[in-house]
């Protein structure tokens, strides 16, 4: 299914898929050198990287962090709300310096705290880079909103003043000769918590280190910028229960307000063109293909794992192989249990059950900024009666993805948080003020007044939180020798760990209650024995994103089909423990191709058509020492369980 629409000659819908993200580390060291006004000087050479000023005045009481690539020394340089900007504009930033303010999925100008920081510079260029590298995973849907979210950013840029200048190629190559022809001294970005963006950062660290004359003794400064939704000061402290982690009253940070003006651009700088969109789309299938298994892999992801599963015989017709298949089992427990609820059923039996099916997929609104923010003013007032043409259009969709209540927010509003044409600060506040000036001026204790406010708070605060374990779960990995990366599948946030470099690849799928760190034994030691490892957690279970979904084996296994495709990129050992060995196994029989051998691990499910197990012969009587044994065993494993099963299970409570 596909769906346009137009707002206001803006905005507009489509319907899609995915996106795709990859792995690598940070080093984080004392958020002290932030509070000296100095010049910090690294151990060793003595060499000058970056002249630290004050910036309290900026950053609101948060964790400010400074991390270390290769030499060059990387700041965060705030998580900052409104009242910051400014400071920022009147702080002690040294004016003759040039700053390039890297866009990347932050294309707006509202609540953006690295345009505040760039304030203080006198000369900014904002820069976009078309990198096919970074796009080889996105839909065509996702890439038609990336223009359309590109061309709006320009078009705002230029009434500033401004311009958003347009470079075409892998990152690295095109970003580090531009800072070295302008002699930039800032590259202002934001804080990655995905695993291909922060790839994506590191490896223009990197060149930038190769690229600098030894002899420099300026240096140029990676500062990063975050926009968060609550200010925390220490992480390792934030709790895993999420109720526990409300239950701290952390106070939720204002939007910065949009940008009224910017500082000129360097004169003779070529602002560039955006490339032609079926010339990108190329570029970037050319990229997919210089990996030998893209084939193989394409073919694979584009056999939804629905139309792969036979469908049941009618009662007239033969017997059809669907009756004799190994999925025989899977249709079965998906109409039992998974595709109707118990309250569907009962409305079902009561005639009132609506049988249209839930929307399925992820809208995608185009138009940037501007469309994103006048779909969210419409969406909050969804209960009011309007005019506006522009508003019932986008009604008419939100009733098709509320067939699962709840859910309408991020299916509509998912390309746009990912793409950042809109902030989770600007939704919070927009939301809440709409619900204060519903209910004269304040907040009810008894709820929101309308499903859309509600569904627009949690989600936002939900992403948020993800985010946070992430970055937790990385410095504790860390410790640990194991890199946990975020990958995002269909816009959810998706956890999981990698051990190993080179060798055949295996992936690890986890039972139910369970997370990545199942196998965390496993993949040390297979990593060892010279293979690339990767261990997945399934979305709804661990630090992976519990979104409101309706949950099937299908969707898990979808994920592990894409996560195989997108990250791995190649056929691998595939072992499932548990209902991860279900999973596995439905993987392997819908997309064999990907799989080059399949373990299983204390399956559950029928996985083996017509399979009755062992026949066992009658048991011989006991002897006087076993029955008493036997019970002394019972009671172990009954008062002992709990703690049995917290070592393989560690506690990870939402």
């Amino acid at each position: 299914m596909a769906a346009a629409l137009a707002l206001g000659g803006v905005a507009h819908l489509g319907l899609g898929h995915q996106l795709r993200q990859k792995r690598i580390e940070a080093q984080w060291c004392s958020k002290a050198y932030l509070d000296r006004s100095e010049v910090l000087r690294f151990s060793g050479s003595g060499k000058v990287f970056l002249r630290c000023h004050e910036v309290a005045a900026f950053r609101l009481p948060g964790d400010c962090g400074v991390r270390i690539s290769g030499k060059r020394l990387v700041r965060t340089i705030a998580r900052a709300s409104a009242g910051a900007s400014g400071a920022v504009a009147n702080g002690s930033t040294d004016s003759k310096e040039l700053a390039i303010l890297w866009f990347k999925h932050d294309l707006r100008l509202d609540d953006h705290p690295g345009v505040a920081a760039a304030s203080a510079f006198k000369q900014v260029l904002p820069v976009y880079v078309f990198d096919p590298n970074v796009c080889a995973g996105w839909s065509k849907e996702l890439l038609e909103s990336l223009f359309d979210a590109i061309a709006d950013l320009r078009k705002e840029l230029r009434l500033l003043g401004s311009n958003l200048v347009v470079l075409n190629g892998r990152t690295a190559d095109v970003l580090t000769p531009l800072a070295q022809k302008i002699g930039a001294t800032c590259i202002i970005a934001e804080e990655e918590v995905e695993s291909s963006w922060k790839r994506t950062v590191d490896s223009v660290l990197e060149s930038l280190e190769e690229s600098e004359p030894s002899s420099s003794t300026t240096g140029l400064a990676f500062e990063q910028w975050c926009a968060s939704l609550y200010e925390t000061r220490d992480m390792e402290s934030i709790p895993d229960s999420y109720k526990d982690y409300l239950r701290l009253g952390l106070r939720t940070l204002a939007p910065l307000p949009p940008a009224t003006s910017l500082p000129q651009m360097p004169k003779d700088v070529d602002a560039g063109a955006l490339p032609e969109y079926g010339d990108f789309v190329a570029s970037v299938d050319a990229i997919r293909g210089e990996n030998q298994w893209w084939e193989t892999l394409r073919a694979a992801q584009e056999q939804p794992g629905e139309s792969l599963l036979p469908q049941a015989a009618s009662p007239a017709s033969a017997p059809s192989s669907a009756q004799y298949s190994p999925f025989k089992g899977v249709l079965k427990w998906r109409d039992e249990y998974i595709l109707e609820s118990p309250d569907a059923s009962l409305l079902k039996k009561q005639g009132y059950y609506d049988a249209e099916e839930e929307v399925v997929g992820e809208y995608f609104i185009k138009g940037g900024a501007t469309g994103a923010s006048n779909v969210l003013d419409g969406y909050l007032r969804f209960l009011e009666p309007t005019n506006r043409d522009d508003y019932k259009a986008v009604y008419e969709h939100i009733w098709e993805m509320e067939k699962k209540p709840g859910a309408s927010f991020r299916k509509l509003f998912g390309s746009a948080l990912a793409l950042g044409t809109i902030s989770r600060r600007r939704v919070m506040f927009e939301a809440l003020q709409y619900e204060k000036d519903r209910n004269g001026g304040r907040l009810s204790p008894f709820g929101y007044s309308t499903f859309t406010v509600g569904a627009a708070v949690g989600d936002v605060k939900a992403m948020e939180w993800f985010d946070i374990l992430q970055k937790k779960s990385e410095m504790q990995a860390s410790q640990k020798g194991f890199n946990v990366g975020a990958w995002r599948w269909r816009g959810y946030h998706i956890q999981y760990a990698s051990m190993g470099n080179e060798g055949p690849a295996v992936l690890l799928v986890h039972g139910f209650g369970a997370f990545w760190d199942h196998f965390r034994d496993n993949l040390r030691g297979l990593a060892e024995k010279g293979y690339r490892v990767f261990a997945l957690t399934l979305i709804g279970f661990g630090r992976s994103e519990k979104p409101n979904v309706t949950y099937t084996e299908l969707l898990w296994a979808e994920l592990v089909r894409d996560f195989i495709v997108e990250v791995v990129q190649e056929p691998v050992v595939l072992a499932g423990n548990s209902i991860g060995g279900f999973t596995t196994t439905i993987v392997s029989g819908l997309w064999p191709s990907l799989v080059s051998s399949l373990v299983l691990l204390n399956t559950a499910g029928k996985v083996i058509p017509d399979y009755k197990g062992l026949t066992y012969k009658k048991p011989r009587e006991s002897s006087p020492i076993a029955n008493p044994v036997s019970k002394l065993l019972l009671f172990y494993l009954q008062t002992s369980s709990d703690k049995l099963l917290t070592r393989c299970y560690p506690k990870v409570k939402f």
